[in-house]
């Protein structure tokens, strides 16, 4: 297959390149332990002690005990199980989830579902990134079962502030769970479940150079929870299905790198981060930059009034410069008043803040461990030029 032509990739939020030590790992495991390691034999033996090193490698990059990791197929199943298989489990308590209005879908739909089979749902404003403190403690003023919140919010690289949300459950609502989905904080930022106090963690491999299709999910030693998937009972009864070892491998591989060179990893992204914020203003005079100074630095979330985000994708894509764009939900053709939730869950951005009308003129930019200056240079020359064609 002939790799598309890439001069500059930036859309690493929705998914990295593998690196090749990951590669190599899930090659080496295809072909020496490519055995069920539920299996009661030396092939199936030598499966189980690789997938087991790899939890352990996990469990360790997150500072938590190996037998509260459980693969998943990614971040998607990890926070439906969080969310579903933590509530299922206590039914039988106040039936009430408290969640922010800029969580990933994962976790919208999921909560959506609850709701619909009779569960309470409050969704915390989180309206330019300052996260609504004093309605999450009158929210938990009414027994909660279960507080959902992202570290990293996928779109706008804001910071919820998860250590402050779980002191709030500590004084108001002790018995209610906390999970925290850390798809975009894993391996970038310091991402430690105990000393947050989370009880439910969600992280993928994609994100951090690691293959798709797995994830994993914490859960905190002690923790009921249901299954969503029946079956074989793999993952001890938690998650059932032939687990993908050599994917396990492969992520393991990733997670180790990126945790041993976070630091650097970090300082490199803020020095990317403010190379494009600085160059947008002569790319792009009218941008206006969405996210903000103490949020991650491997996400820029900018609004172009002048240009369509989608003609700009064209256009960057013809010069092999990928990022992503962030456009109007076709479902929602209603503003979204500022500080306003709607029922049904709309574009994140409106829900941030963001005047609808810049939906269709908002790009993302994200970058990866190995994204270069010069990347981040032809992207600003790009939009310049872009821009300089209207």
């Amino acid at each position: 297959m002939q790799e598309p032509a890439c001069n500059a990739y930036l859309d690493n939020a929705a998914t990295t390149p593998v690196i090749d030590e990951a590669i190599e790992a899930m090659n080496d495991v295809l072909r020496h332990a490519w055995g069920n390691p539920s299996s009661s034999h030396r092939v199936g033996y030598a499966a189980k002690e690789v997938l087991e090193q790899s939890r352990a490698t996990i469990a360790e990059c997150l500072g938590v005990d190996v037998d509260e990791i459980f693969f998943t197929s990614g971040a998607t199943e990890a926070n439906n199980l969080a969310v579903r298989g933590a509530c299922m489990a206590r039914k039988g308590e106040s039936r009430r989830i408290v969640t922010s209005s800029l969580e990933h879908a994962s976790v919208t739909r999921s909560v959506r579902g609850m709701r619909r089979e009779g569960w309470d749902v409050e969704h915390i404003e989180d309206v330019a990134g300052d996260f609504d403190m004093e309605q999450l403690h009158r929210a938990l003023l009414k027994p909660t079962t279960l507080i959902s919140v992202m570290r990293v919010q996928n779109e706008l690289g804001w910071l919820l502030p998860v250590p402050e949300i779980v002191a709030a459950r500590d004084e108001r609502a002790p018995s209610a769970l906390v999970h925290c989905d850390a798809t975009q904080s894993f391996g970038k930022l310091p991402t430690l479940p105990r000393d947050w106090g989370v009880d439910l963690l969600t992280i993928a491999g994609h994100k951090i150079g690691g293959p798709r299709g797995i994830g994993a999910l914490y859960v905190k030693r002690g923790t009921q929870m249901f299954t969503n998937a029946f079956g074989g009972g793999q993952e001890r009864g938690l998650r059932s299905g032939t687990e993908p070892v050599y994917l396990a491998a492969g992520f393991a591989v990733a997670a180790k790198k990126a945790c041993e060179n976070r630091e650097a990893n970090l300082a490199h992204a803020y020095g990317l981060k403010v190379r494009f914020v600085e160059g947008l203003h002569d790319a792009a005079p009218d941008a206006i930059v969405n996210s903000r100074d103490d949020g991650s630095p491997y996400i820029v979330n900018v609004s172009l009034p002048s240009l369509f985000s989608q003609d700009l994708l064209d256009f960057l894509g013809e010069r092999g410069i990928f990022i992503s764009k962030a456009s109007a939900c076709t479902e929602n053709h209603t503003t979204v008043p500022k500080g306003t939730w709607r029922p049904k869950h709309p574009l994140s951005l409106q829900a941030a803040g963001i005047p609808l009308k810049l939906g269709k003129s908002t790009i993302r930019v994200s970058f990866g461990f190995d994204t270069t200056v010069e990347e981040v240079d032809l992207l600003l020359q790009g939009i310049k030029d872009f821009s300089n064609m209207g």
